[in-house]
């Protein structure tokens, strides 16, 4: 015969196997919670389109995307599956275009960053190849402290670590030089001796050929 004693004791194993499943469960929903908030959610998402960035009120560059990740705490744009940029003088004028892998804007300094089989072409035919650079809005100048190649319209080559420009690549320097030009480039070619970082490579538009410049004393 059961007993109020076993029918007690019964009970109160019942409540508390209940009592902790409920905990257990409660702890793992606040888990989950807690890890969801700490993942980074975009704010907005778009496929195939239009990004623009401006200067003082004028467009600076245009940047079509495959896909598009908005965060608006970050105040970042991530762009994926391909971008295409194409950069303005203060006239209005196109002066340079980007291709790369993915980007990212920086909304609050209009900066943008391009990584992966990154290639530049000036509308004077030269050409700068990496796998990361980054546009600087506030200087306008296109900066990298990756490995590059510059290729001319007369296919002269220069190869070095770290670069800037203009975003027109009339005015560039290889900060650390280590490639060749070749006969015939329509460039100041000059060879700065650095003490701690190698040579560095100053390109600009001129009448004189780099043979020249480098006989000269």
């Amino acid at each position: 015969m059961v007993t109020m004693k076993k029918i007690s004791l019964v009970l109160f194993v019942a409540i508390v196997s209940i009592f902790l499943i409920f905990s257990n469960c409660r702890k793992k929903h606040e888990s989950e919670i807690a890890n969801s908030e700490n993942l980074d959610f975009p704010d907005q998402e778009g496929w195939n389109s239009v990004v623009t960035t401006t200067k003082n009120g004028l467009v600076s560059a245009i940047i079509h995307y495959g896909r598009m990740q908005q965060f608006k705490k970050k105040k970042v744009v991530e762009l994926f599956e391909g971008i295409k940029v194409d950069f303005f003088d203060e006239n209005g004028k196109p002066t340079s275009n980007l291709i790369s892998e993915t980007g990212k804007i920086n909304e609050v300094t209009n900066d943008i960053e391009a990584s992966g089989n990154v290639v530049v072409v000036s509308d004077t035919g030269i050409t700068l190849r990496t796998k990361y650079l980054k546009w600087d809005n506030n200087i306008e100048k296109i900066i990298s402290n990756e490995f590059v190649t510059i290729i001319t319209a007369d296919q002269d080559t220069f190869f070095g670590k770290g670069f800037e420009s203009d975003q027109n690549l009339n005015n560039w320097r290889i900060l650390d030089f280590s490639g060749k030009a070749s006969r015939g480039f329509d460039l100041n070619f000059q060879l700065k001796k650095k003490s701690s970082a190698g040579d560095s490579v100053t390109g600009k538009i001129t009448n004189e050929t780099p043979d020249s410049l480098l006989n000269k004393n």
